[in-house]
């Protein structure tokens, strides 16, 4: 039997695979073994189209993924970083977008917590910010963070060194 044959789990809700830690641990396995990016985490593979027939399910991580880049864009535009504000936000982003779609195993139970929570889907968005921040307390790391940090600086180090080329600078 080959190593794919041998991951394919049947499963009637494709979050199951999420929560699964057997599987999670196979996934990991599997990707380091051929040293890359084959996908583990949400990458659902044969059960894409299970997870397509549960809207439900669908509707609350796309829900969850809009409100968590709502929160960042609050969280970040109360820095007041300026020309960094841009950046900053395209990281954190990214950052959320790469955590849910490839959850660490302690990320895992607060995801499965807040997707449980019926009461937050009845809107558009999550309006309970204490959950969001909650959640994002534990989807972003301080390596997380740092590029965030780093890609809002280097908005500004690129404005200001643009300035400079351009003879705009201020005589005091």
């Amino acid at each position: 039997m080959s190593k794919q044959e041998e991951m394919n789990y049947p499963v009637s809700n494709p979050m199951d695979l999420l929560f699964d830690e057997n599987y999670l641990k196979e996934a990991v396995a599997a990707e380091a073994l051929v040293g890359g990016n084959i996908g583990a985490g949400l990458d659902w593979g044969n059960a894409y189209p299970k997870l397509l027939l549960n809207l439900s399910l669908l509707e609350r991580l796309t829900t969850l993924r809009v409100s968590l880049n709502r929160e960042i864009k609050l969280t970040i535009n109360s820095w007041d970083l300026g020309v960094g504000i841009e950046k900053a936000l395209i990281a954190a982003r990214a950052c959320v977008k790469e955590k849910l779609i490839s959850p660490p195993p302690e990320v895992i139970p607060h995801l499965s917590l807040v997707l449980q929570q019926d009461d937050l889907y009845k809107e558009e968005f999550i309006s309970n910010r204490a959950v969001l921040r909650s959640l994002l307390k534990v989807l972003l790391t301080d390596i997380d963070w740092e590029a965030i940090a780093i890609a809002a600086a280097n908005s500004v180090r690129e404005q200001v060194l643009s300035q400079v080329s351009m003879g705009e600078i201020v005589s005091v």
